[in-house]
């Protein structure tokens, strides 16, 4: 056959040889510039805090931009209050405005959770005194897996004292 012949090879393979060392074919792809894909937005921290629907306990998420999620911080969201689209809904706090958090621990299981005295002007109820409880409560067992109680206090009054319907 004509392509078997030495002088079609001899003139051939030259050719293709050239072509391909032009091209590149079968050589090692030529370097491309980085592509440059943007880092994922910083979600930041995503706490859960425990509000209230009518009177019922509801878990909302949180997120905080720069934090590492802590019971602390998820306290400091829990006395922001509802968001006005969380309020929308029907969710609430039984918190009153204006309560800050003045210390926070956890010790060996036992979270120590101290507010201002703001905490204490609630307006009276057993059911309210109730909610503020559970509110504290649940936010620090949802972001503190290792606390298995949680002490309340007012200033440093025991919440048993400082929170009387």
């Amino acid at each position: 056959m004509w392509w078997r012949s030495k002088a079609v090879l001899g003139f051939l393979l030259p050719g293709v040889m050239f072509v391909c060392l032009v091209t590149g074919c079968g050589g090692e792809p030529e370097p491309t510039a980085p592509v440059s894909v943007p880092p994922p937005a910083d979600t930041g921290a995503r706490v859960t805090i425990c509000l209230l629907e009518g009177e019922e306990p509801v878990e909302v998420e949180r997120t905080v931009q720069g934090e590492a999620p802590t019971a602390s911080l998820a306290l400091g969201q829990l006395l922001r209050g509802p968001t006005p689209e969380e309020e929308e809904r029907g969710i609430a706090t039984a918190i009153p405005a204006g309560t800050a958090l003045n210390s926070f621990s956890v010790e060996q299981g036992v979270a120590k959770a101290d507010f201002s005295k703001e905490m204490a002007s609630f307006g009276g109820g057993s059911a309210l005194v109730q909610a503020i409880i559970t509110q504290v409560g649940r936010t620090v067992t949802a972001n503190e897996p290792s606390v298995t109680s949680v002490l309340i206090t007012v200033d440093g009054v025991p919440a048993e004292q400082a929170l009387q319907p």
